[in-house]
């Protein structure tokens, strides 16, 4: 994009010509838009800015050897540029082909017409047609503007001929090749902005019209920080939903407008409504006050890349981020303001505020949006102590592993029930066949001969009466017994934290109704830990996803510090120890500040 993006002086167009294509609307610039623009000029030449940038206007190479473009976006800006110099200079040169500033052809029935207006003398506003009203009432609200400003037309005079020393009125020159045209205008006029504020700023910034020496370094400072800010794991870590691109807006806005937060108010919701907001208040600077805003952003994506890259300020921002889009700008200034051990602490205190019960037992199904928090957190405090852990271990530094907090805008996210919350009645082959080899697997010195012939009897598992006979036996043993002695039978164990996971929404779908086993199986399948096709084949719609360390804990059993695990239950020993795992790891959070 950006090699296809210049500055042009307006003087330069003196001798270009344009065609306006006959899909482009007519004129439509009102007294407002004439006004603010003459204001815009007016402050420019007071000022101390080298040179003042307009917007761009986007254009098909018809004949570049005599400089004959066709617009594809921009008429508006060029034809009142061509007005305003025919206000200033008619009177001293005839409109030729030679003395226009530019000169318009038109693919459209009233080409004729509309040039005949531009290029004669309009004396009055004329309403025979709608380009013949714009047009002339955009003439007239000129004449009226400098007949209260007669002392501003010599300079605006200079400033057209680029006669004022060290201005330089120019306008952004976007090229596009023809075969793309077609593409661009219908982009630009469904609002799917071709030139962004990012690429307006770069073209400003990398402006052979500036007084910047070191052009070269920034524009690889410029493509580092647009590839880091594309990286979806460095922009979902601050912010927890995507740019409307759509309508023109990219990621690096966030720096950009994050720096001209202190002198726009609410510019939040100014850049909803024009994100080249910051390109606009950007070009207004001379250069030496470009370069210190450069070197503002600079320093403001270094302590973002900062915070990025350590793993402690990566994970608590990016939780904040989670529960709130409002506090990047605190977190920013605190950041500043604080030395690393202090703003850590000042984190962890500000995810308090998020944390709603006094006890993490407390919590129970059904409150989704805070045991999402409270799932996520334990997830973010049990990556952050293994990593110490690693750290610790014989002085050796290891790069840590990221929560994909960009996963939880991506995807949907169930509260899931480790034990099922209805019973399983097993009348499926495959719960069946899950139960069964899970049995086997847990205690295989149950099966008896006794029990081996009722199952070689079963034989495929859809026989009811077979089966239950099976089963009567199997529970009928005193270890079994056992285990459904330990197992989650009370309502609200069930419902209670220690008997829930946070799960991807696709993989909760696969479980259905199924008992502990296949849930388990579902899990390690769907987390990569086990790769078996002929378990795929048994548990066909299992994907390969994201699956959170501490889910995959809880149906690895890893939480269980006993000997004696068994796997084929969730049982009231496992749930007892998943729960005091979210209490050591989350004891912070439920004190008093610190």
């Amino acid at each position: 994009m950006a090699d296809n993006l210049s500055m042009k002086n307006i003087w330069e167009l003196h001798d270009y010509s344009f065609t306006i294509p006959y899909q482009q609307r007519g004129y439509k610039w009102t007294e407002y838009n004439i006004i603010n623009l003459l204001q815009d000029l007016t402050d420019y030449i007071s000022s101390g800015k080298g040179f003042y940038c307009l917007q761009p206007i986007a254009i098909v190479p018809i004949d570049k050897s005599s400089n004959h473009y066709s617009i594809i976006d921009g008429q508006q800006r060029l034809t009142t540029i061509y007005l305003l110099y025919k206000f200033l200079f008619s009177s001293q040169v005839n409109l030729t082909k030679e003395t226009e500033l530019y000169h318009y052809e038109y693919e459209r029935d009233v080409s004729d017409e509309r040039k005949n207006l531009l290029l004669n003398k309009i004396d009055n506003i004329d309403d025979k047609t709608i380009d013949a009203f714009y047009i002339t009432r955009a003439y007239k609200t000129l004449e009226d503007w400098f007949k209260n400003n007669k002392n501003k037309i010599d300079e605006f005079k200079k400033l057209i001929k680029n006669e004022l020393p060290e201005k330089s009125l120019q306008i952004i020159w976007y090229i596009v090749e023809k075969e793309k045209s077609h593409v661009a205008f219908r982009n630009i006029n469904s609002g799917k902005i071709q030139l962004t504020n990012t690429d307006l700023i770069k073209a400003l910034l990398l402006n052979r019209e500036n007084s910047f020496q070191n052009r070269d370094q920034i524009a690889a400072q410029f493509e580092l920080m647009e590839r880091q800010f594309e990286e979806d794991r460095f922009w979902y870590m601050f912010k927890n939903k995507d740019v409307d691109r759509q309508k023109g807006q990219t990621r690096m806005d966030l720096l950009f407008n994050f720096v001209l937060h202190n002198k726009i108010k609410d510019i939040d919701e100014e850049y909803q409504n024009e994100p080249r907001l910051a390109f606009f208040e950007l070009s207004k600077l001379n250069d030496d006050d470009l370069q210190s805003e450069w070197k503002k952003l600079r320093e403001l994506f270094q302590r973002l890349k900062d915070l990025f890259d350590d793993p402690y300020t990566f994970h608590y921002v990016g939780f904040l981020n989670y529960c709130s889009d409002n506090k990047l700008k605190e977190i920013l200034l605190k950041n500043k303001e604080l030395n690393k051990s202090t703003f850590i602490r000042y984190l962890k205190n500000s995810i308090k505020s998020y944390v709603s019960k006094k006890h993490i037992e407390d919590y129970c199904y059904g409150e989704t949006q805070a045991l999402r928090r409270i799932f996520v957190l334990h997830n973010v405090e049990t990556i952050l102590q293994r990593y110490q852990q690693l750290q610790e271990l014989k002085n050796l530094r290891f790069s840590f592993e990221y929560f994909p907090f960009e996963l939880l805008y991506k995807q949907t996210w169930h509260i899931e029930h480790i034990a099922s919350h209805t019973d399983n009645d097993l009348k499926s082959k495959i719960d069946r066949k899950d139960w069964l080899e899970s049995i086997r697997a847990d205690y295989p010195d149950i099966f008896t001969d006794e029990i081996s012939k009722l199952e070689t009897v079963a034989g495929d598992l859809l026989d009811d009466k077979k089966f239950e006979n099976l089963y009567k036996k199997i529970i009928s043993t005193d270890k079994i017994q056992g285990i459904l002695k330990d197992s989650i039978k009370d309502e609200s164990d069930k419902n209670s934290i220690g008997n829930l996971v946070l799960l991807d929404a696709h993989t909760n779908t696969s479980f259905h109704n199924s008992l502990f086993p296949r849930k388990r199986k579902i899990v390690i399948l769907a987390s990569g830990l086990k790769h078996n096709e002929k378990s795929k084949d048994e548990v066909p719609d299992v994907q390969s996803v994201y699956v959170p360390i501490c889910t995959q804990q809880v149906y690895t059993k890893a939480y269980n510090k006993n000997s004696d695990v068994t796997l084929n239950e969730w049982t009231k020993v496992d749930f007892d120890y998943y729960l005091a795992d979210m209490q050591e790891k989350l004891s912070f959070y439920f004190g008093e500040k610190q």
